[in-house]
C-alpha cells in the first residue's frame, strides 16, 4: 500500500500555520486525498492540559518540565501518526518537534542538543512548510500577547532558533508576507510534491 505523508507546518506565532494547515486539509478533501489534520500541543489530553495551563500563564514549571511535557505530547500520537501513514492517510501537522526545540532555545535558552534528544525517534516529516512572516505583521495580528511567548523579542529569538533547521531537505520557506491565496498556492504545490515522493518510501524517523 501507498503510503501518505506527513507535511508539518512550522513557524513563529500568528504566521498563519494554523489558517494555511486548514486550508490545505479542505483542498486534499475536495481532491478526495484521504488526509487528517493535528495540531500541537494537543490540549485535550492530560498531558495537553497541563500545558494550556502553562501557555495561558496559569502554571509555572521549570523549563525542563516544559520541554519535556511538550515533547510527550508529541509523542502521545507517535502510534497514530505512523498508523494514519502506513495506511495511506496523509498527516498534517501544525506544528511539531521543531517547535519544541525553537521554543525552549530561543525563549527558554536551554542547550539545542538537550532540547533535540526527546524528539529523536519520533516520525520524521516529508516536509516540513516553515512560513516566514514578517515580524511587525505577526504582532498586528489578531490574538498576539495572549499567551506566555508572545512577545516581539521572544518570537525573534525562536525565529533565530527556525533558521538553523534550513539544512534539512525537508525544510522550504514559505513567504508568508504575501497574500495569503497566493501563500498556499505555493504550499499546494510543495505538499504534492511530497505526497508523490513519499507514495513508495518507508516511514522514517527524525534525528535518527
Amino acid at each position: 500500500m501507498r503510503r501518505g505523508a506527513l507535511i508539518v507546518f512550522e513557524g513563529t506565532d500568528r504566521s498563519g500555520k494554523t489558517l494555511q494547515s486548514n486550508k490545505l486539509a479542505e483542498k486534499f478533501k475536495d481532491e478526495n486525498i484521504n488526509c487528517i489534520l493535528i495540531g500541537f500541543p494537543d490540549r485535550s489530553t492530560n498531558i495537553g492540559h497541563l500545558l494550556d495551563l502553562y501557555l495561558r500563564n496559569c502554571e509555572d514549571m521549570r523549563p525542563e518540565v516544559s520541554h519535556l511535557l511538550f515533547s510527550a505530547n508529541r509523542w502521545e500520537y507517535f502510534e497514530k501518526i505512523k498508523t494514519y501513514l502506513e495506511n495511506g492517510i496523509t498527516v498534517i501537522c501544525d506544528r511539531y518537534a521543531f517547535s519544541g526545540v525553537a521554543y525552549s532555545v530561543g525563549a527558554l535558552k536551554k542547550d539545542i542538543e538537550w532540547c533535540m534528544m526527546p524528539e529523536k525517534g519520533l516520525i520524521s516529516p516529508d516536509i516540513v512548510l516553515f512560513l516566514d512572516a514578517d515580524v511587525q505583521m505577526r504582532v498586528d495580528r489578531n490574538g498576539f500577547g495572549d499567551e506566555r511567548y508572545d512577545t516581539e523579542s521572544t518570537q525573534n529569538s525562536v525565529l533565530a532558533v527556525y533558521l538553523q533547521f534550513k539544512k534539512y531537505d525537508y525544510w522550504k520557506v514559505i513567504d508568508a508576507s504575501k497574500d495569503p491565496n497566493d501563500v498556499f498556492e505555493n504550499i499546494y504545490n510543495f505538499a504534492k510534491q511530497a505526497l508523490c515522493k513519499a507514495e513508495n518510501s518507508h516511514v522514517k524517523y527524525l534525528w535518527s
